[in-house]
């Protein structure tokens, strides 16, 4: 017998290269009942959208999906980072307001304590038929499950099961879902999603949250080695390779930090000073990534490149 939730979106949607985030969105998609019929907020021209074709035809649920990403990697901090590598591998340990962790390896907690989801962890320390049996009921209870696989940050969405086979149907990065015969073997930690309830995450504790993501002492460290090297690298090529490598990922997740801003949390705010403010500070971000992508282009870079500087460039 196969039993399958039905019209979970698939991840990456647009630039969401992150997928912790990412499956974690077609979750929380789902899980809030989102609809191409639910209005969507442009954050550009601050107003409900009216269909104007600005922003081509893309369907409202992947524009969903993506603002939900955009949300989660912002009050996370995880888009402030410059390099994969801070963000880590870890992501289970239990958010609380008075801690703050520079690696945000409290991710997961404060991403479903934003989104007012409660949550169960398991791994391999339970059986595989124990966990096979709490998908199976996960499923009947049209709860999408996240699953972690191998080492590194491969992350899955369960969205059913074949009972005759013993197998999890899982979603994973650019694929529809399919049965995974070696989900057990490759598991690292499981994820189950469980009740709704009202949440008292705040705008200003995101805010905070955020604003120490961007101050932290190894932030610092980091801008100055920057600002060093730009003063005393002699090898253009080397250097700009570099700046290539360190920006790629800034230059992504701030853009989806400014979307955040106008699409999300400005929303939320009553105040016209405060909504001026976060506005201008999604210009400073659109700006950065715009000028960004004018110096990449001269390089060569683009998507086909994966985003590096072509090597014929660096050997010009």
């Amino acid at each position: 017998m196969t039993k399958s939730i039905e019209g979970l979106v698939s991840f990456p949607v647009n630039a969401q290269r992150n997928s912790f985030f990412g499956a974690l969105s077609s979750i929380l998609l789902y899980r809030n009942a989102y609809t191409e019929d639910t209005p969507f907020f442009c954050g550009k021209y601050q107003r409900d959208c009216i269909r104007c074709g600005g922003c081509g035809d893309e369907p409202f649920i992947n524009k969903h999906h993506l603002k939900i990403y955009q949300y989660l990697i912002t009050i996370t901090g995880c888009a402030y980072f410059w390099i994969d590598k801070e963000i880590g591998n870890s992501y289970d340990r239990q958010y609380t307001a008075d801690e703050f962790s520079e690696t945000a390896v409290d991710r997961l907690s404060l991403a479903l304590h934003a989104s007012g989801y409660r949550y169960e962890t398991m791994n391999k320390n339970e059986q595989e038929s124990v966990l096979f049996d709490k998908i199976k009921q996960s499923v009947e209870e049209k709860q999408p499950v996240l699953i972690k696989l191998s080492l590194g940050d491969l992350w899955a969405v369960v969205t059913g099961y074949n009972d005759d086979k013993g197998l999890p149907y899982l979603m994973k990065s650019r694929r529809l879902p399919q049965l995974d015969k070696d989900w057990y073997n490759k598991l690292s930690n499981i994820v189950f999603i469980t009740d709704k309830y009202e949440s008292p995450f705040s705008l200003s504790e995101a805010l905070e949250h955020m604003l120490r993501h961007l101050n932290t002492g190894s932030r610092n460290k980091l801008e100055q080695k920057i600002y060093q090297k730009l003063e005393t690298e002699p090898d253009g090529k080397k250097l700009g390779k570099w700046l290539n490598q360190m920006n790629g990922l800034a230059i992504e997740t701030r853009w989806h930090a400014s979307e955040c801003y106008r699409n999300t949390l400005t929303p939320m705010l009553s105040d016209d000073k405060w909504k001026k403010i976060l506005l201008e500070a999604a210009g400073l971000h659109l700006h950065f990534h715009d000028q960004a992508w004018k110096v990449w282009a001269l390089l060569g870079v683009s998507p086909q490149t994966h985003y590096c500087v072509p090597p014929m460039r660096m050997n010009c």
